[in-house]
């Protein structure tokens, strides 16, 4: 309706589906302070900080080490586990950061990582399945805490249970990297 009675509008809510689904821009605030303003879409994969990151919902949040910058993209160390990600500005990267995964970027597979065009597949064990409406949240040990959604469907035609064996496999560009301080 708002779209097509063309009508400027501002909406405030603290419901994730409602800013992604009815806003164009979004304006993250945080006891009457602007943290970060943007297209949804990427406020919600490119948070400006930790802050951000939280308000936001980013369920993945790791201290890492960045390790190079080479060919657009930067490799990191996040505790045991070498990650990949696109240094969108090399320049502000830097040495010490934080490493930010949505779980809906997060693809697993049961066993050993077959041939993909993933970056990034690192070895993992469900620690745990939480239902959460149509998903299951799965709480993964890969070197680090990572989080991935699944439909009930997908965790049943893996057979996905408590310690099993599992590949996650995440993208380059879904993986954004935040500046923190030494």
């Amino acid at each position: 309706m708002l779209r097509r009675l063309s009508i400027p509008t501002l909406l405030v809510t603290h419901d994730r589906a409602d800013a992604l689904a009815l806003g164009d821009t979004l304006w993250v605030m945080n006891r009457g302070k602007l943290l970060q303003h943007g297209l949804a879409h990427e406020v919600f994969t490119r948070p400006a900080d930790l802050a951000v990151a939280a308000i936001v919902a980013v369920e993945t949040v790791q201290p890492g080490r960045l390790l190079k910058v080479s060919d657009g993209l930067a490799t990191v160390a996040v505790g045991p586990a070498i990650l990949t990600a696109l240094a969108l500005d090399p320049e502000t990267i830097a040495e010490q950061v934080y490493v930010c995964i949505r779980a809906e970027e997060v693809i697993l597979v049961k066993g050993p990582g077959v041939p993909s065009s993933a970056r990034n597949c690192l070895a993992g064990t469900v620690c745990s399945l939480v239902p959460e409406g149509p998903m299951v949240r799965v709480h993964l040990d890969c070197g680090f805490p990572l989080a991935a959604l699944l439909t009930h469907q997908a965790r049943e035609e893996m057979s996905l249970r408590q310690g099993d064996a599992v590949s996650a496999l995440i993208k380059a560009p879904h993986i954004h990297l935040i500046p923190r301080a030494g």
